[in-house]
């Protein structure tokens, strides 16, 4: 099974479990510094866990993609009124000729198997001195524990938060890290001088 299609089978009851708005995700965009000049690239965005905290920060504009077109579908219907967004059912690894202040991976991070190819594709698409941001809204054990459930293909261990964090180093200054039993995040900026 691969992850569009897994995605696409759980989208229907995907909100059933989801709380509204939480003090974990205004803390992942206080921790982005995404203000009202920000372009946000949401990677993975689901169906718009994300929106709301985004919504209260007032960005400039808001780029939501997810492979599933189902996920997508729901995600695009809860901002079908709001012009700060734009949702895609799309590859992050398609996109060419975009540049982003942000990029946000909230609760998707365990799907993205090679790691190498993400770190590359997200400062590609990011800003000179854009910031990147994993997130997730429980601690690394429940997220592990819970990927224990999902096809072994489309899922890879969470590490701590500091030993992900290694990889993106070629290409970004992390400078926050957060590893709680109840929340997990590091972000950094890319680096101005290192090319692509």
């Amino acid at each position: 099974m691969d992850v569009r299609t897994y995605f696409d089978r759980m989208a229907e009851h995907w909100d059933d479990e989801v709380t509204p708005i939480d003090e974990a995700r205004r803390t992942i965009v206080f921790l982005s510094e995404i203000g009202e000049q920000t372009h946000i690239l949401d990677v993975a965005c689901g169906t718009g866990a994300m929106f709301e905290a985004y919504e209260e920060k007032r960005p400039k504009h808001v780029t939501a993609i997810d492979l599933s077109e189902k996920m997508a579908a729901k995600a695009a219907d809860k901002v079908k009124n709001n012009p700060m967004f734009e949702v895609r059912c799309e590859d992050l690894f398609q996109i060419q000729d975009e540049r982003y202040d942000c990029i946000v991976i909230y609760n998707a991070y365990p799907h993205f198997t090679d790691k190498k190819q993400l770190v590359k594709k997200v400062a590609e698409l990011l800003k000179t001195d854009g910031r990147v941001t994993i997130a997730h809204g429980a601690g690394k054990e429940v997220i592990n524990l819970h990927h224990s459930n999902v096809p072994e293909e489309i899922t890879s261990e969470l590490l701590s938060a500091k030993d992900e964090s290694k990889i993106w180093e070629e290409y970004f200054d992390i400078d926050t890290v957060v590893d709680t039993s109840g929340f997990y995040l590091f972000s950094g900026k890319r680096y101005t001088t290192k090319d692509i």
